[in-house]
């Protein structure tokens, strides 16, 4: 696991992308792998290492298949492992998941590979990460560190901000009191009492960073400052823990399709490192 060496340069390097995807691994492997057993069983949720990456499966994924992923590779990659993902994925029965890969990681092969086996380029994603510091932030919202109690309201306000139904297997996956508690943290945004935005981190002690992910608004709140005050938030938090750098991942904007979040976090200080698409298999069937 990479960690930043003692002088190296703090400016966007192939070390910083490495440690973004080691970062996003180590989360989205916790996040599989810290779930109770009955909520695995449930779900149907495994995570196994895959190359020097992680791959992760929720064979009911209340949401259409985004946590059926592979990810953090930092080697080149190659036939068989991108071979082993998808034989896994037909093996545990999910319909669709997506490989990501950065940049200096494919092989030169790379098209033939991802023809010979029925991958097609998707939605593009832009990695950050950096030494993201507090800042301030303007809202006429409350921020407040939430609880187990207020597990129910958190995956509600996902499912609205998301667009995917709040039902047991969302309730299942979102819900779990380890996410407040340890090395998660889940934070809350409020107009007076009710809940209208969220977000959840994890604390990687292994790279020395902050996996920054989940954060949704409801869509009459926007616009507001909920979203850059939770990420100032959970950067604090990260910052009072010790640790240095912070790691998020977002859509890649485009001139006819602005993305705020991605200028909230070049205005928190991340740098946007590399960005790579989803490579998505899906089943035949």
């Amino acid at each position: 696991m990479p960690r930043l060496r003692e002088g190296a340069d703090m400016e966007a390097s192939p070390e910083w992308s490495d440690l973004a995807e080691c970062t996003e691994a180590v989360a989205l492997r916790r996040m599989m792998t810290d779930q109770p057993a009955e909520v695995g069983a449930l779900l149907g949720i495994s995570a196994a290492p895959l190359a020097d990456g992680v791959h992760t499966v929720v064979v009911r994924d209340p949401m259409w298949g985004y946590w059926n992923k592979a990810l953090g590779f930092c080697e080149t990659l190659t036939d068989e492992t991108v071979a082993e993902a998808v034989g896994r994925a037909r093996t545990e029965g999910v319909a669709v998941f997506a490989l990501q890969v950065q940049p200096r990681a494919l092989p030169d092969d790379w098209d033939a590979l991802v023809a010979g086996h029925g991958l097609t380029e998707g939605t593009m994603f832009v990695k950050c990460f950096g030494p993201a510091g507090p800042r301030a932030v303007e809202t006429d919202l409350r921020i407040e560190r939430l609880g187990p109690e207020h597990a129910e309201e958190f995956t509600d306000v996902m499912a609205t901000g998301f667009g995917f139904e709040a039902g047991p297997e969302a309730h299942a996956l979102f819900d779990g009191p380890h996410f407040f508690d340890g090395d998660w943290a889940s934070y809350g945004a409020y107009d007076g009492d009710r809940l209208v935005g969220v977000a959840r981190m994890l604390a990687v002690e292994e790279t020395g960073s902050v996996a920054l992910f989940g954060a949704a608004t409801l869509p009459a709140a926007r616009g507001r400052g909920a979203q850059a005050a939770l990420l100032d938030v959970r950067i604090r938090e990260a910052r009072d823990r010790g640790l240095r750098f912070a790691s998020a991942e977002t859509w890649l904007e485009s001139p006819g399709n602005p993305n705020p979040s991605q200028h909230n976090m070049r205005r928190a200080g991340l740098t946007e490192v590399h960005t790579r698409p989803n490579w998505v298999w899906r089943a035949e069937d």
